[in-house]
């Protein structure tokens, strides 16, 4: 079964050196998730002050699988829109 290695960057590098083994990516797709979510519920003032969380997975190769940002966005007045913008046809046709 394959290895994975969950590297975290949040104001500093932290490599992981040990990985995990997963039976496959879907797992470690799960887990990466999982682990961001402890990550922001156990230091959510260091996730605004830092500037956000990045957890890299890489296999042992080190090849990167795929990456995990979470990035705090905050509206230059204070005050985000509630509302969504609505996507219209392009020709301005409506549906049929």
């Amino acid at each position: 079964m394959p290895r994975f290695y969950f590297h975290t960057e949040n104001g500093g590098s932290h490599p992981d050196e040990d990985g995990v083994v997963f039976s496959g990516l879907d797992q470690a797709r799960h887990e990466a998730a999982r682990v961001l979510g402890e990550m922001l519920s156990a230091q959510p003032d260091a996730f605004w002050i830092q500037g956000g969380l990045r957890l890299t997975v890489t296999d042992d190769r080190g090849r990167v699988l795929f990456v995990l940002d979470a990035l705090p966005t905050i509206a230059p007045t204070g005050d985000m829109p509630v509302d969504r913008p609505r996507h219209e046809p392009q020709d301005g046709a409506g549906p049929d």
